[in-house]
């Protein structure tokens, strides 16, 4: 028996000798070009709560770009960001929404991002500018009185810039709307949605993205007075068997939530519409994998009815009857604002919360567990609308970005995403 204590002893030693040494080659080999280690700046690290001057959990923090190195600052502020990476390349860049157009950051080294240059925007400044990504493709709206319609810019424009930063020109525009508040690609599908624009009563523009630098209209989508907000269009794959295999969009507005079958573009319909208790604006919500549950942020609920920052939960078992299972409510007191789910994790940026990693493991509890956060805005929980708009969790290392109103781009590493041994990236020249 002693001897099989000196060996749990001895290898629990050992554990974490190889855990301290797998922590030290991380910070230094986080990303390897071919010809280089590219880590001139070193990670810091969330320790007692810190990472530099801002509050986290279980976060650190890889690089940060101010506003003022991406081409803003000043009268001129951040809001959405998008990722692509290139698939000849493997390179990672980041498409960064600002007030008067969009920024490109190639983040390949994770710990040295390297600011490309900017696109202007079409027509005047919006505060509001959101963008997807369809192969090499990147599609850019701003919600602005005047026209402005979809910015059509060839990411692969990218792999070759000199001595940036420069001015890049969009090839192509589309402008069969003016304004446009957001968008989602469904990328299997292969059409892109518009929300809240001046067409289609204000609800949905659809388009089809067959020739994805020349996208066509395929239809609108009407689905009532109510101002819309934003969605998630899927290929649905849920318990729900009536629906296999349609396409489904799952829909927030100022005043309910809608489910929508867009299958049929030439006849889209309505599958139901609803509301839950302190519904103040459905803004946006992510379905988990399996598609049994939609998860919601409502951006307005904390200003109007004065509680700590909530996320709601439904069961869409049933597309026909959702059902409200309730909500999970933060320590926090600011308000939500997008989130999005990968397996069990979901990422929600909250204003001036920063980003929250939460474990949803455990549906349809709602007993969510906070894994993780990075607050961007040190000293402040209130309910502005400021600080922390997006996160893009989808880089391939478990790597997350957000976008900061005022704060610029933010390159973090959650711990849960992190594999016990290094990743060390190749990226191409």
């Amino acid at each position: 028996m002693w001897r099989i204590g000196i060996f749990i002893v001895g290898f629990s030693l050992l554990l974490v000798g190889v855990y301290g040494w797998v922590e030290n080659v991380w910070a230094d080999t986080l990303v390897l070009s071919d010809t280089e280690t590219a880590a001139a700046n070193a990670v810091i690290r969330c320790q007692a709560g810190m990472a530099g001057s801002y509050p986290c959990k279980n976060v650190d923090l890889l690089a940060h770009l101010p506003l003022e190195a991406i081409g803003g600052g000043g009268e001129i502020k951040g809001n959405d960001h998008w990722g692509w990476t290139d698939p000849e390349t493997g390179r990672d860049y980041v498409l960064f929404g600002l007030t008067d157009g969009t920024a490109f950051i190639d983040i390949s080294d994770r710990q040295n991002p390297v600011y490309l240059g900017k696109l202007p925007g079409h027509d005047g400044a919006s505060l509001w500018r959101d963008i997807k990504v369809y192969q090499n493709v990147a599609y850019i709206t701003a919600d602005i009185p005047t026209a402005s319609g979809l910015q059509i810019f060839d990411l692969t424009q990218l792999r070759d810039v000199e001595n940036p930063p420069v001015e890049f020109s969009a090839g192509n525009h589309y402008d069969e709307f003016g304004p446009g508040h957001n968008l989602w690609v469904n990328a299997e599908s292969g059409f892109l949605y518009v929300f809240r624009s001046d067409t289609c009563g204000g609800a949905v523009h659809m388009l089809n993205l067959a020739d994805p630098l020349n996208p066509t209209f395929a239809g609108c989508f009407a689905e009532d007075d109510a101002p819309l907000s934003d969605s998630e269009c899927v290929i649905y794959h849920g318990p729900d068997a009536d629906y296999n295999g349609h396409e489904i969009c799952f829909i927030g507005s100022d005043d309910n939530v809608s489910i929508g079958d867009v299958t049929d573009k030439n006849n889209p319909a309505i599958i139901t519409d609803f509301d839950y208790p302190g519904i103040a604006r459905a803004h946006q919500g992510a379905l988990t994998p399996d598609h049994r549950y939609w998860l919601l942020s409502d951006t307005m609920d904390e200003v109007t009815s004065g509680h700590n920052t909530r996320t709601y939960l439904f069961d869409v078992a049933n597309l026909d009857e959702p059902v409200v299972l309730g909500f999970y409510e933060q320590s926090t007191t600011a308000r939500d604002h997008n989130l999005y789910i990968i397996g069990t994790t979901m990422y929600q940026t909250n204003w001036q919360a920063g980003l929250r990693v939460l474990d949803i493991g455990r549906l349809p509890a709602t007993n969510f567990v906070e894994t993780g956060y990075f607050d961007i805005v040190p000293g402040s929980d209130s309910v502005a609308s400021e600080g922390a708009w997006s996160s893009y969790p989808w880089w391939d290392d478990g790597v997350v970005t957000v976008s900061g109103t005022a704060e610029g781009l933010f390159v973090l590493r959650p711990y849960s995403n992190q594999t016990f041994l290094p990743v060390i990236r190749q990226v191409a020249e």
